[in-house]
């Protein structure tokens, strides 16, 4: 028990210096299931299980919350396990980051009338977001959300120098902006 916890304690160490924030959770009183799922409940993304099989093979797992997928890790030293948890971390976040991006580009329609926005957002397997052209107009906005329930969301800073010569899709004036609607779940 002393080695699991010196190697635990360096291993937080090396992690928090590498700006990674890392909790040790030695509750004897607990079961690991209890301990898992009170951490998954938090959000933590990464879970490491150290115990002295473990540091007596040498090796041991790391655990991702997102898909429950282990992957070993070499206990060799504190410094290697830390970079491994790190390089995962790094990992984790590129692949949520690509599936976040990736279900955004889904669910965004471009439609050229109110009447298709109206009508898909009131087929339900259309919903999402809607990008349009659109003429800052509060008093549009309210009739848009009061027929749809739909709600100006942003505009996407990314699709503005697309708005050029483009007309209302609400009003059929000259567009101030392209424009993301959506109704909130």
């Amino acid at each position: 028990q002393a080695k699991v916890s010196a190697f635990v304690a360096e291993l937080k160490s090396e992690l928090r210096a590498r700006g990674v924030r890392a909790h040790t959770d030695n509750r004897d009183h607990l079961r690991p299931g209890a301990k898992y799922f009170e951490w998954e409940r938090k959000g933590v993304p990464l879970r490491v299980d150290v115990g002295p099989r473990d540091i007596a093979a040498g090796e041991t797992k790391m655990a991702r919350r997102a898909d429950s997928s282990k992957m070993p890790l070499t206990l060799e030293s504190a410094g290697a396990a830390a970079d491994a948890v790190v390089a995962e971390l790094d990992n984790i976040q590129t692949t949520l980051l690509a599936d976040a991006r990736a279900r955004l580009a889904a669910s965004t329609h471009e439609v050229g009338t109110y009447g298709e926005m109206a009508e898909r957002l009131n087929s339900e397997k259309e919903a999402g977001f809607f990008l349009v052209p659109w003429k800052d107009d509060a008093a549009n906005e309210a009739k848009i959300k009061e027929e749809t329930k739909a709600t100006l969301r942003c505009f996407p800073f990314a699709e503005q120098d697309r708005v050029e010569g483009k007309m209302c899709f609400f009003s059929g004036e000259p567009a101030t902006h392209m424009a993301l609607f959506a109704r909130a779940y």
